[in-house]
């Protein structure tokens, strides 16, 4: 199995799945604090708008690689996902070659 290829304190664009108001095609600030099992915790900036409640789908991308999670608990440094789906290499995908696009 591969793994994620990450760093304390790295920056990432995190999408909130199902937002009404789109954070726009670069999605938010946010960076990754830790790693555990299937759970990792990241920082963001609430003051910019940013709602988080338990149990929403976000997407957290960074360096080609891509996470589909869950939000377990926001609290005031932060929050934990729970990861349910991993493409360590989204580089490598056959159907972004094919003209399908990311949104």
């Amino acid at each position: 199995m591969r793994e994620l290829n990450w760093k304390p304190g790295q920056s990432a664009e995190l999408w909130v799945l199902g937002e009404r108001a789109d954070a726009g095609p670069g999605g938010h600030p946010a960076r990754m604090l830790e790693f555990s099992g299937k759970r990792m915790r990241l920082a963001v900036d609430f003051a910019a708008g940013l709602r988080l409640e338990s149990g929403a789908a976000v997407r957290l991308e960074w360096d080609g690689q891509l996470l589909l999670g869950e939000v377990l608990n926001a609290e005031p440094g932060g929050f934990w996902i729970e990861i349910h789906h991993m493409l360590p290499d989204t580089a490598g995908l056959s159907w972004q070659e094919s003209g399908w696009q990311r949104g």
